[in-house]
């Protein structure tokens, strides 16, 4: 009897210690089949409708390039109701996209937005700043965690050097960026989030130190013309 005691106590410890491994597998797999079920859908949706919402998208991008103003900390003060995306016919709920980061083996999708609901199950862009199409005038800001208990997201964001390439995967494209910069600031130092004449940006921010908010680490991405 006391060997069986010993024996499901060792059971219950080894659980324990691999259920975060093992949640982690899982939930990315998840994410990957989100991924794929929004590129189906899409397959399935008439050409001309998918055409008139990156219309919207694109509209909406050219409004926000000559008024930056409403670029907020996602961390911040989330009691503000966005209501433009829904205006546009996107809703927080839905996937707008997916981000794909070869060096991490991440792919995970994108929505509009970033409470807390949304980066509880994605990256979120981050409101004020451009969506993420693609385009010169652009700067689109994606946020997510530093990593949750049973998925990384962002944990190795740090691990991103000048060079390296993540893609965005639109309604219609894949956009590829190089990442030219990384840098850490406070969450009031927006400047180099803002957009930049001529330019194609993607950043991905996430709070820093690990474990810890109270900076914000950002990994500045160029959008590569094929």
């Amino acid at each position: 009897m006391k060997h069986k005691w010993i024996l499901l106590m060792f059971l219950v410890g080894l659980l324990v210690m691999i259920y975060p491994h093992v949640a982690q597998l899982v939930n990315s797999q998840l994410q990957r089949n989100q991924v794929e079920e929004f590129r189906t859908a899409l397959d399935d949706m008439p050409a001309d409708e998918v055409q008139r919402l990156i219309e919207r998208a694109r509209q909406y991008n050219e409004e926000i390039a000559v008024d930056t103003a409403g670029l907020r900390d996602p961390w911040g003060d989330q009691e503000e109701l966005v209501t433009a995306y829904r205006d546009l016919g996107f809703g927080d709920e839905e996937m707008f996209g997916a981000l794909e980061i070869p060096k991490l083996n991440l792919r995970t999708p994108i929505y509009l937005g970033s409470s807390e609901a949304v980066l509880s199950k994605g990256v979120g862009q981050v409101e004020g700043s451009s969506l993420p199409l693609g385009g010169l005038n652009t700067h689109t800001v994606l946020a997510g965690h530093r990593g949750m208990p049973t998925i990384p997201m962002f944990r190795d964001l740090d691990r991103l050097k000048s060079g390296d390439v993540f893609y965005i995967h639109t309604m219609n494209e894949t956009l590829e960026y190089r990442v030219i910069l990384q840098e850490v600031i406070y969450p009031d130092e927006t400047d180099s989030l803002e957009i930049q004449e001529g330019r194609d940006l993607a950043t991905l921010l996430t709070c820093h130190p690990y474990r810890y908010n109270y900076q914000r680490l950002l990994v500045h991405g160029e959008r590569v013309e094929k």
